[in-house]
């Protein structure tokens, strides 16, 4: 089964060569950029999620919207304390429940 479908495919590969040698060289050019520009769009598709400008790009807008979260906090609301360059709100200093 598996051997067939080899076959099958090799077959495929070898029809779409023959038809390729046979159109005009101003054809070929066409056709080769078409499938350039197809293969370059699904393999862009299927890299986006990998992408790293975008992630970089999302990382930054998630840093400048945590940025802005921190900047409309009051921390004379809450009234905790500094500990170095960390704010520490006594809203989280609950004494924990023992197990």
């Amino acid at each position: 089964m598996l051997v067939k479908i080899f076959a099958i495919a090799g077959l495929a590969v070898c029809l779409v060569l023959a038809l390729h040698m046979c159109l005009g060289r101003r054809r070929q050019q066409q056709l080769e950029g078409w499938w350039q520009d197809a293969w370059g769009w699904l393999f862009g598709r299927a890299l986006r999620p990998f992408n790293a400008r975008e992630r970089r790009r999302a990382a930054h807008q998630a840093a400048l919207d945590a940025i802005s979260r921190a900047k409309r906090m009051r921390p004379e609301d809450d009234e905790g304390h500094w500990d170095g360059n960390v704010y520490r709100p006594k809203q989280f200093e609950k004494p924990r429940k023992p197990h």
